[in-house]
């Protein structure tokens, strides 16, 4: 019988180098799987307009592998009291009629939200960096602390309406024109250069102004008026423009 031991053939730096790479590289691929950024989604239910949130529904499915079998699709759970993202500002709002099954993207915030959700900046706590122990103003700048402390989970998500896919795609998008309107088209508020029009229930467009008429209206209907004897109302200043409302 031999005493020579037989040991396994030592791997090469070049092969080190590869398992240590496949090694970070499994660990950053499951850290990025558990980073949720943003997906699309659909509403289960209607908008709750008390509190302007939806309860919407992932509309990606996920792989998942049971603990014996094969990998499986699964549906997420629905998200609930999730807060609608409104274009807004300067103390105006455009608002959307929010329904069953409209479509729109789910945007995962870095931080737990929950404290600013329910407060805004009001009855901000000082941060530390702030208090004047610490070199600063000594005030609350109107930030929140976050409630639990996490990064990118699935219940810190807004819904911003609207992602659209193929089959709800707009009829008759203008590639001219901004347009206010209902997806079938039955109203539209049409914006261009120099003109705005209505339309309504896929009718003629319903003037509302042009410069044109704002001129005719200034130069020619109201000293005409005024010419009968009617003084009326002292007309405004040719830097003023007007919107009528449409016949």
């Amino acid at each position: 019988m031999s005493n020579t031991q037989t040991y396994p053939t030592p791997l090469t730096p070049s092969q080190l180098n590869r398992a240590e790479s496949a090694q970070w590289k499994q660990i950053v691929t499951q850290a990025l799987a558990d980073t949720r950024v943003a997906t699309p989604a659909f509403l289960v239910e209607d908008m709750d307009q008390a509190t302007q949130t939806v309860t919407v529904q992932i509309a990606i499915q996920e792989r998942v592998r049971p603990p014996q079998g094969a990998a499986q699709w699964w549906d997420l759970p629905p998200i609930g009291r999730v807060p609608v993202v409104m274009p807004g500002g300067g103390g105006a709002s455009l608002t959307f009629p929010l329904k069953k099954g409209d479509e729109g993207l789910l945007i995962f915030c870095d931080t737990c939200f929950d404290n600013w959700w329910l407060n805004g900046q009001n009855s901000a706590p000082i941060a530390y960096n702030q208090t004047a122990a610490a070199g600063g103003p000594g005030t609350a700048s109107g930030s929140q602390q976050q409630l639990a402390v996490r990064r990118h989970d699935f219940w810190d998500c807004g819904f911003l309406p609207k992602m659209r896919s193929q089959p709800n795609l707009l009829s008759n998008y203008s590639a001219s024109s901004a347009q206010l309107r209902m997806d079938d088209g039955s109203a539209i508020v049409d914006i261009a250069e120099n003109l705005v029009s209505v339309f309504k229930h896929g009718g003629t467009p319903q003037l509302l102004a042009t410069n044109d008429l704002y001129l005719w209206i200034m130069n020619e209907l109201i000293p005409f008026i005024q010419g009968l004897g009617y003084a009326g109302p002292v007309p405004p200043g040719t830097s003023v423009t007007s919107i009528f409302k449409a016949q």
